[in-house]
Formats: C-alpha cells, sequence, structure tokens
C-alpha cells in the first residue's frame, strides 16, 4: 500500500451533505505472510501480436464450430476475461462487523488449489451462518461459520479450460416454504444457466435441486454478474449490450430485472413503464447464431456489465462496465440516475507515483491504458460510491458529481483492490504486493529454458516481419489445435512473492485522527490537521521533544514551539540531557521564561499560560523603545539601559500581594538557579573545559543537584576527594562552612590530616573560604539565626550547627552589624530578579522571603 496522505486535510463545510470531504484513516488490519508462486511466461497479451493471434483463433475457431460441427468452448467476452485476470487471487466478502478489527480468526475452511483462481466466488448466507464457495470448474462446496465443509454441490455438465462453466452468481436466499430446508442457494454460470438448490444443516444437513432456468435467451452472450435485492424480490443480473432497436436504456446496456416467483417460471421479466422490451426468440437459428458472432467479432470490442453493488437503502444501483464505464440506475424502475464514460471520470488515468522510483514497477506504464479501467465498486453511503481500479486508485466518490470526496487525491492501494461496503463509518479492502524474486545466476538456468532477463527481450522491432507474422500464426494454430509442434518456445518460469494486506478506511474526528498520526510519528500531517482544523500543536512538539536528544537545535525546533507555560518549565526542571552545554542550555532557556516580564504578564492575566519569553508581551508603563534595543548600540550603554529597565520592571511588582501562579514561577526560577548554581559546582569539580565535557555523567548530576549540600559535602570527604570538597568551600561556603569540622571528621582516618590541612580553620587568621573570624562579643555569628541540625553526618549523633567551637573571628563587628540590621528588618531583602546575573544567584531566597 502507499503510503497515505494526510486523512484529508480539506475543510469539511460543503454547501450539501453529499458533497462534503471525508476525513478518515487508513490502518492495516491483517497482514498473512508472503507466498510464492512461480509463474510460466509466455509471450505478451497486448499488441500488434495479441490481435493478430486472436484474430487467426477466433475465426479458426468459429470454422471448426459451423463448418466442420466440431463442439467448441463458450467464448467469454474479451472485456470480461482481461477484468476478472485482473483481479488479484483472493477474494474478500464481508460478513458482519469484527470487535477485535478481524484480527482473530473464527474458522478455517481448507479447499484444492485452483488453476484459475481469479474466477472463483465466495458468497455467505442472508444470516451468516453459510459460507459457499465456487470454484473456476463451477463446483460449488457449501461450509458452515466454523469452516466444516457440508457438502459439495457438482456442476450438471462441465470441460476442461471452459471458464463458462464458472459461477457468475452465489445468491443466498430466504427459504420460508418449508422447515426442512434452511436456506435457497442460486447457482448462475457464465453460460447463463441458474440452477437452485436447497439446503439444510444440522443433524440432517443436505442439499436438493429445486429448479433450472436458463438466461440464454435475453443473453446469448451469457451472464456476467447478478445480484438479489431483497427488498423488491429482484433478482438483477448483467450481461453485454445489445444494439436491438425498442428495447430500454437498462436493456442495452445489458442489464434486466427479474422477479422471482415461488412457482414455474421461476423468473419473470420486469419491465419498466413505457419502456418496450423486444421478445427474443427462445431458441436461436443458425443464421442468428452466425449473425450475433460474427457481429460480435468485427469493430469495436462488445460492452457490457462487470459488476454491480446495491445502495444501503436499495434505492440505486451502481454498475462497472467492461469499457470502464460507470453508470447509476433507480431501483425498481431501472431509469438510469447517472452515466460516466472512463475518459469522463475524474483521475482515471493517474498512476502511483511510486511507480515511476521503482525498475520493475516502471515497466507497467508501458501499458498504462490497461490499468485505467474500474474493477470493483461498492458503497460508501447512500450519495457515494468507492471506486476501485486496476492501477490501485481508491476513491469515495458523489453519485451526482463524481467527486472524490476524499479530498485532492485518491488513496493508492496495490493494484485491483476488492472492497467492502461500508460498515460502521468504514470500509475493509483487500490487497496484493507483488515482487519479483532476485535473478538467478546463469549456471542456475535449466538446459532447454531461454536464457532472458526479467524484461522480455522478444521485442517487435528486433525480429523481422516475416518471423513474426509466422510466429502469429503458430501461436493461433497452437491455441485451437494445442499441438507440441506448434508450442511457442519455453521461456524461464519467474518467481514472485504475494503479500496480501486487509487495510481498513475508516471515518474518523480531526480528533482521533490527530492522535494516531502523532502515535505513528507521522508529525508532518499531524501538523497540517492541527492547523486546518484549529487543535493544540503542542503535542506534537511534545511527542518530538521527549524523542530528541536534548541540544540547541531541539530547543529551538521543538521546546521553543511549545505553548504551555507549566509543560515547558516541568521539562526544564525534570529533564537532565547528557552533556554539560545542553544542560545548561535548558536551564537557561528555562530561566528565560521566569523573567520580570513573565512575571508581570501572569499578574495581568494577559499570557492565558502561555510559555513567554522576554519582548514577547506588551507591559504597561515601560515603553517599547526601553525594553527593545538596536543591536548595533555599544555594550556599555546597552548593560547600563538593561538595568534600567530591570529596575523600572521591579517597581511593577508587587511582591506582597503575588497570586498562586506567581509564586509558582517565582519557585520555578529559583529552582534554575540553584541547579545553574550547582551545575557551575559541577564543572568546577570536573575540571577543565574539555574534561568536563568527556567526565560529565547525567544521573550523578541530576542527584548531585538535588542533593542537600552538606550531604554532598560528606560523601566527597568520604571518598578523600580534597579537591571537590575545597570547590564546594568555595562556592558553597554560607551553606558549608557553619558544619566545617562535621564534614571534615567524615575523612577517613587512614588519610593524612596533611592533605586536608588547606581545609582545617587556623586560630587568629581569616579563613580562605570567606567565612569571617570568630569573636564572642558577636554571638550572631555562632551559628545561622535559626539552628540547623545535620542528620548523621559521620555515623555518630546528629550535629548542631549552633554547637560551633569558640574561634576568634576578625572583623567580626562589621558582619555582626550587618547580620542585626537584616534580622531588624532595615536592610531590603534582593528579590530573585537583580540586574545582573551574579546578584541573581547569590540572592535568590530573599523573593520567596517576601511571600
Amino acid at each position: 500500500m502507499a503510503a497515505p496522505e494526510s486523512g484529508s486535510a480539506v475543510s469539511a463545510g460543503a454547501a450539501d451533505g453529499e458533497e462534503e470531504t471525508i476525513l478518515y484513516d487508513l490502518l492495516v488490519n491483517t497482514e498473512w505472510p508472503p507466498e510464492t508462486e512461480v509463474q510460466p511466461r509466455g509471450n505478451r497479451k497486448h499488441g500488434a501480436s495479441f490481435i493478430i493471434t486472436k484474430a487467426i483463433r477466433d475465426h479458426l475457431l468459429f470454422l471448426r464450430q459451423y463448418i466442420w460441427y466440431s463442439p467448441a468452448p463458450f467464448l467469454l467476452p474479451d472485456g470480461l476475461v482481461r477484468l476478472v485476470n485482473k483481479q488479484i487471487n483472493w477474494h474478500l466478502v464481508l460478513a458482519r462487523s469484527a470487535k477485535d478489527d478481524f484480527t482473530s480468526i473464527i474458522g478455517k475452511c481448507q479447499v484444492p488449489k485452483d488453476p484459475k483462481p481469479q474466477w472463483r466466488r465466495v458468497a455467505w448466507s442472508y444470516d451468516c451462518t453459510l459460507l459457499a464457495y465456487a470454484e473456476s470448474t463451477g463446483t460449488v462446496r457449501v461450509f458452515d461459520l466454523m469452516g466444516s465443509e457440508l457438502f459439495v454441490i457438482s456442476p450438471a455438465s462441465s470441460f476442461a479450460g471452459d471458464l463458462s462453466y464458472a459461477i457468475a452468481g452465489l445468491i443466498f436466499l430466504e427459504y420460508k416454504a418449508s422447515a426442512q430446508w434452511s436456506a435457497e442457494l442460486l447457482v448462475i454460470s457464465y453460460r447463463g444457466e441458474l440452477r437452485s438448490y436447497l439446503v439444510s444443516v444440522g443433524t440432517n444437513q443436505s442439499y436438493q435441486e429445486s429448479h433450472c432456468f436458463s438466461f440464454s435467451s435475453h443473453y446469448p452472450h451469457g451472464v456476467h454478474t447478478a445480484i438479489y435485492h431483497p427488498g423488491h424480490r429482484l433478482l438483477l443480473v448483467g450481461g453485454c449490450q445489445t444494439a436491438e432497436v425498442g428495447t430500454s436504456k437498462a436493456s442495452s446496456c445489458g442489464l434486466s430485472a427479474w422477479r422471482v416467483l415461488s412457482g414455474s417460471p421461476y423468473y419473470k421479466q420486469v419491465t419498466s413503464g413505457g419502456d418496450t422490451v423486444t421478445t427474443v426468440p427462445k431458441t436461436l437459428g443458425l443464421l442468428r447464431k452466425l449473425s450475433v458472432k460474427f457481429y460480435s467479432r468485427q469493430g469495436q470490442e462488445q460492452d457490457g456489465i462487470f459488476k454491480m453493488s446495491l445502495s444501503p437503502d436499495g434505492m440505486l444501483l451502481a454498475a462497472i462496465h467492461f469499457s470502464g464505464k460507470l453508470s447509476i440506475w433507480a431501483i425498481p424502475s431501472l431509469k438510469q440516475q447517472g452515466e460516466w464514460n472512463q475518459n469522463e471520470q475524474p483521475g482515471y488515468d493517474d498512476l502511483n507515483p511510486d511507480w515511476r522510483l521503482s525498475t520493475e514497477k516502471r515497466k507497467k506504464i508501458k501499458d498504462k491504458e490497461s490499468f485505467y479501467p474500474l474493477v470493483d465498486v461498492n458503497w460508501w453511503a447512500d450519495s457515494a460510491v468507492i471506486l476501485a481500479r486496476c492501477s490501485g486508485a481508491l476513491t469515495v466518490s458523489s453519485v451526482k458529481t463524481l467527486k472524490n470526496l476524499l479530498g485532492r487525491s485518491c488513496e493508492w492501494f496495490e493494484p485491483s483492490p476488492q472492497v467492502t461496503a461500508t460498515h460502521d463509518g468504514g470500509f475493509l479492502s483487500l490487497e496484493c504486493e507483488i515482487k519479483l524474486a532476485p535473478k538467478r545466476s546463469r549456471l542456475e538456468i535449466r538446459a532447454g529454458e531461454e536464457d532472458e532477463g526479467e524484461e522480455d527481450s522478444d521485442s517487435d522491432h528486433e525480429i523481422s516481419a516475416k518471423a513474426r507474422y509466422f510466429g502469429y500464426v503458430k501461436q493461433g494454430l497452437y491455441l485451437v489445435t494445442e499441438m507440441e509442434r506448434f508450442a511457442p518456445p519455453r521461456k524461464r518460469p519467474r518467481t514472485i512473492t504475494k503479500n496480501y494486506r486487509l487495510v481498513s478506511l475508516r471515518s474518523t474526528t480531526p480528533e482521533e485522527l490527530y492522535q494516531r498520526k502523532i502515535e505513528s510519528e507521522e508529525y508532518e500531517e499531524a501538523l497540517s490537521l492541527a492547523h486546518t482544523y484549529g487543535l493544540d500543536t503542542d503535542l506534537v512538539y511534545q511527542r518530538q521533544w521527549r524523542k530528541s536528544a536534548v541540544n540547541v537545535a531541539s530547543i529551538q525546533n521543538y521546546l521553543s514551539k511549545i505553548k504551555k507555560r507549566s509543560w515547558v518549565l516541568h521539562e526544564c526542571l525534570e529533564r537532565v540531557p547528557e552533556n554539560v552545554d545542553a544542560a545548561k542550555e535548558l536551564l537557561q532557556y528555562g530561566l528565560k521564561g521566569t523573567d520580570l516580564e513573565a512575571l508581570l504578564a501572569i499578574g495581568r492575566g494577559a499570557d492565558d499560560g502561555r510559555f513567554t519569553l522576554p519582548g514577547e508581551v506588551d507591559i504597561d508603563g515601560v515603553s517599547y523603545e526601553e525594553l527593545s534595543q538596536p543591536a548595533e548600540e555599544p555594550a556599555k550603554n546597552k548593560k547600563e539601559k538593561e538595568l534600567k529597565k530591570r529596575r523600572e520592571l521591579l517597581k511593577l511588582v508587587n511582591f506582597s500581594k503575588l497570586t498562586l501562579e506567581q509564586k509558582e514561577l517565582c519557585r520555578c526560577r529559583l529552582k534554575l538557579l540553584t541547579y545553574l548554581d550547582r551545575l557551575a559546582t559541577y564543572e568546577e569539580i570536573l575540571g577543565v573545559p574539555h574534561a568536563s565535557e568527556q567526565r560529565y555523567d547525567a544521573e550523578f548530576f541530576k542527584k548531585f543537584r538535588n542533593q542537600n549540600i552538606v550531604l554532598s559535602a560528606r560523601t566527597y570527604a568520604r571518598e578523600s576527594n580534597v579537591q571537590a570538597l575545597e570547590i564546594l568551600f568555595t562556592y558553597h561556603g554560607s551553606d558549608l562552612l557553619p558544619h566545617r569540622l562535621a564534614i571534615l571528621s567524615n575523612f577517613p582516618e587512614t588519610t593524612s590530616p596533611h592533605e586536608y590541612s588547606i581545609l582545617l580553620p587556623e586560630a587568629g587568621a581569616s579563613t580562605p573560604y570567606g567565612g569571617p573570624s570568630y569573636d564572642a562579643s558577636c554571638p550572631s555569628l555562632l551559628g545561622p539565626p535559626h539552628p540547623v541540625t545535620v542528620p548523621a553526618l559521620h555515623g555518630g549523633p546528629s550535629y548542631d550547627a549552633s554547637d560551633g567551637p569558640s574561634f576568634s573571628w576578625d572583623d567580626a563587628s562589621r558582619i555582626c552589624s550587618w547580620n542585626e540590621a537584616i534580622m531588624e528588618g532595615h536592610m531590603p531583602m534582593i528579590p530573585a530578579w537583580g540586574p545582573d546575573d551574579e546578584t541573581s544567584c547569590l540572592a535568590h531566597d530573599g523573593a520567596l522571603g517576601q511571600e
């Protein structure tokens, strides 16, 4: 099956109900294991060779039948034979819908291999309890629902190789005349002979022939298709067209309706009002037979009905003809409602674009006219038909205008798909993908076989006209006499692989189709649907973001296009990239979305939960010129204006009346700043930049950035990692220095104190990590304002931060006065949005202190 296009990205709001575009989705229900088949190869069945051979064959058969009085096979119309042979070998008949989308097998039927599988036919009974299967020889087998064979109905007569004994119509009728019989089975051959059988199931399963009937008086060229209308008890029969004068339009096209009677003659032709039906003699004389058969071989090929299908309400009949024509008829009047010749049908000459890309399928383009005709027809609704072509093109078309309701183009399947009627908003299609097996080497070619590639090498221009003529004569003689002396040269057989698939085309809602496109990773089609039907595009970018590695490109392509603020901030906080640069980029991107402009937008209710970056929101009280700075402005002036802009924005924020959403934004920003701070510390611990990229461990950083910094320091002390501990004391001295001795006591006893002597405090000297010297005159420096208990740093009892040693600290009066000022509220707290990034990282506690 070709890759399906977006399930109709066209708006479904047409003026008329039947002209609405269908939003659909394609699903593969079942795919069977591939089958390998060896095909004998003969001469091509098209072009001049086929025309000359056919002419010789037909005239020889004519002479054999009427001059030598020898029996000859019943000649079926060439258009019928061509279309039947175009069909795939498998047949699909839908009984009823399945809850599991036809994925489970109820029963299996074992049938013998058929040399002409396209000429088989299958039919369900009206209550779906019996299944009738007809072989190409005319033999009918009846099975029950579980696949058990009940009985076999042999044909009254048959001739080997004569396909006129194959079954054109296989129909179950409800039988109520006697309780002994379960149903009536009508078997109609291509010769126009009808036989009725009464079938019984259960304890006394059997069958009995009820009656016979022949349509040969009305259809001298045989019957090609037949269906039953239970509402009107009509048997609708299709055959070849006729040129007789005085017949109705339906009869001239080969269509007739027959009333099913309970007694003899069992079937009576129904004539529409005002139409005159010419009575055809029951027996055809020799002169009439000669004229009919000779006329049919002259000039243009005779047209006829190939398949028919009733609409769901039983009011219309769709018929496809050998020539590719489509006709619509009213039931039961058989008045024509519409007719489109093949060249009048939209897109009849379209070919699968994939054929041009494949060397194997490109050869089909040379004979593209043979892929134009319709090969199957069924109904989508009372006003729309499902049309399938030999090329694999499938459309759902309006019966009024033949407009394709699937969108601008057809849906491509493998050549000659079979389709069922619509049920529960969708229909099934059976397709077969054929692939050529790899070529054999020359050593594997057996003697007596022609050495030729997959392409036919018997091109007409490579041999002389005389040789071509004698070749055509030999072909005609061989078809008539079947003598080996006239047999064409034997060619190497071709091995092919067939893959059968059961595909469903189902109408759907935009939301359902959108979700399935995302799940199948068809992101472009999903975005097209979202833009057409106004759906949330965040779902597409969220899936792409989750499935891609975090880097600058993925942030720009996916994360930056997601509008939901809570989701973006959650990803920035929870996802840990696999390298340092990506981790830093992700945290900085989240930090941009928690700036003052976003905080003000939330307060004004103008953000609608969207993730906004600086410059994307208009802020009252600040001019646009102040928010946007020209790129060519000097760096010094730019920084000054940036600081001025931040101060103006800070004045607009009332930290004492923050909403819940604003507080949540502050918490996210505080966490992002903390993660950035920890990332910078981790980079210092890893060492030089190139070393940090190689030694970076995402799992460790995920734990490190959320861990209590005192516990991290304890871990490094236990590992005797003096360098890492020194970096922690340097960058996180305010949190660690009060617990310095407890942390240092975790160094193993086997580690010499000389190795970490730089971390030990010295009496009467300033600490190298930013902490002041101790002075007993300032009690507030003995510990933090609120005592902090550190649990079991070295496996012993808990350590209280207020229990500090009695050391002298220099410059105690200055630090004491600063702390007292803060405790008494004389100094303003600095919020998490400082004028520059350094202030933001060091003073972020102030923002939440005022909540």
